[in-house]
């Protein structure tokens, strides 16, 4: 006979409560995951993430031993700085061929064949044979130089065919002879003054490192640079 009193479904009397796990404690009645995610202890110094580093623009590589004296191996990872140009030697050269026309004319009256000496010294120097600027413009010094000896030459010329023409002219002597003279004396003097401006153009445009020449009248292409 089947006794309906009895459950299976109901434990034993004697059967011992579920043993919770080592280091937890037992569940109370009534929490739910919320309270139990509330009763956790706050994470640690080590459980926060720390953020990135910011970023460093990565440095130039260093160039290759011994670079600027020949001893570098390979092509370099960037271009080398600019080089400045020796800019007073260079201006010397067109402030000499200018103050020996000056001042070498009100001294000795000679100053007008000597301006392309001094631009000759500095181009023939040891230390500035091999500098293309310097070469460059030392050339243009001596050129404007040549030339002002030649105009002087002309101005001279015409100067003493003027003189001649006009004592000519009292014995019936051509009277084109005079003009044409006191003509070729006028344009030398004037080609005389310009050439000074061009010059000290010259001497700024060397001082700023510029390549710079004078016009062809005034510097004839007797020296290449």
């Amino acid at each position: 006979m089947t006794d309906f009193g009895k459950h299976d479904d109901v434990p034993p009397q004697d059967a011992a409560p579920p043993v919770p796990p080592q280091g937890q404690a037992p569940p109370e009645p009534g929490c739910g995951p919320a309270v139990d995610a509330l009763r956790q202890p706050p994470p640690g110094p080590h459980d926060i993430p720390s953020p990135p580093p910011p970023y460093q623009q990565p440095a130039p590589p260093a160039p290759p031993y011994g670079y600027g004296y020949g001893y570098g191996q390979g092509p370099l990872p960037y271009p080398p700085p600019p080089l400045k140009p020796p800019t007073t030697t260079a201006m010397w050269a067109h402030l000499g061929a200018l103050l020996t026309l000056v001042a070498g004319s009100s001294v000795c009256c000679l100053g007008w064949a000597l301006a392309w000496i001094a631009p000759l010294v500095i181009r023939t120097n040891e230390r500035n044979r091999h500098d293309p600027f310097i070469r460059h413009h030392a050339a243009q010094g001596i050129n404007y130089g040549i030339t002002s000896a030649i105009v002087g030459v002309l101005g001279i010329a015409g100067y003493g065919a003027g003189i001649a023409g006009v004592a000519m002219l009292e014995h019936d002597g051509p009277a084109w002879l005079p003009i044409a003279a006191f003509v070729l004396l006028a344009l030398a003097v004037l080609h005389t003054l310009i050439g000074l401006i061009f010059s000290i153009i010259g001497c700024t445009k060397a001082s700023g490192g510029h390549w710079w020449s004078y016009p062809r009248i005034f510097a004839l292409p007797f020296v290449k640079s």
